[in-house]
């Protein structure tokens, strides 16, 4: 009996901690081995922590294109090491990447005292100002990590640089955190573009690669330009079957929906070329 007394008065001592990190924004510097990320990253929280000792540690990376940043050799490395891969569209804005809901989720589940760390350009980290200042109130404590070459304002606080954190080789100093994966959905592999979630990292790449994940993309675009998804001429229409596929039955929804509303339609977007929009995601590639 007091043995298990014991072990929960351990586990409430425990401070848990959750990483976001921007891989666009802070790309791994040549010569870095990625699979000293993590232990970079637990080094760090270390120094930094309060008085309890770290508990588990989630380790989110987001791009809005992981085959090209950090690229599928090192995201293999990442994954074997534990860290989450997300991918996100409009980066390197934070605005769009869900980021914040995956903070309020986090938080929901682990109560203060808890950690949490940011790793991207003070321009995402103040557009999070709010949403810092609010998980503090409640008690979060807040690590913003940013390039050192990205000059900061002096409302963010110089806790830690990027650079710094990774050419920190103290090996001596003995971590308490243990890194669990933190994925939405339960998978530690996803994309927020096409809410999907993958079990295993080789459904994951296949789908940053498949024509679904580019057209939802090129909706996605297509939404924020007010491009017109009605007109065949910008729907890239023969670029395969599977894109058109999906793009024939979702034209003629958004043209039915478009009649039945009749007077009330919001104006006609304007045409825009669609050769404008940047593929790539294009299969065999």
């Amino acid at each position: 009996m007091n043995k298990n007394k014991n072990m929960a008065r351990e586990q409430h001592e425990e401070e848990n901690a959750l990483v976001i990190w921007n891989i666009s924004n802070c790309p791994i510097p040549v010569g870095h081995d990625p699979l000293q990320v993590v232990p970079r990253i637990q080094t760090a929280l270390e120094k930094l922590r309060r008085d309890r000792p770290y508990g588990s540690l989630s380790i989110t990376a987001i791009s809005d294109n992981l085959t090209e940043i950090p690229g599928e050799d090192v995201m293999r490395k990442l994954s074997s090491s534990g860290i989450s891969l997300k991918h996100a569209h409009a980066l390197p804005s934070f605005s769009e990447t869900g980021v914040q809901t995956d903070l309020y989720q986090w938080a929901s589940r682990n109560p203060p005292p808890a950690t949490i760390m940011v790793i991207t350009g003070h321009e995402e980290l103040e557009h999070l100002a709010s949403t810092f200042s609010g998980l503090e109130e409640e008690g979060y404590r807040i690590l913003p990590t940013y390039p050192q070459s990205n000059p900061a304002p002096p409302s963010l606080p110089k806790l830690c640089f990027w650079e710094t954190l990774l050419s920190d080789a103290d090996n001596k100093l003995v971590t308490t955190s243990r890194l669990i994966f933190h994925g939405t959905g339960g998978y530690p592999w996803s994309c927020s573009v096409c809410y999907f979630d993958a079990p295993i990292l080789e459904d994951f790449t296949n789908h940053l690669k498949s024509e679904t994940h580019a057209y939802f993309e090129w909706d996605r675009f297509a939404s924020k330009n007010k491009i017109d998804r009605t007109n065949p001429a910008n729907m890239q229409l023969g670029r395969s079957e599977e894109w058109d596929l999906l793009a024939k039955p979702d034209m003629m929804r958004r043209a039915e929906v478009l009649k039945l509303r009749g007077a009330f339609a919001p104006p006609r977007s304007r045409p825009v070329d669609a050769n404008s929009f940047k593929e790539p995601f294009k299969s065999g590639e």
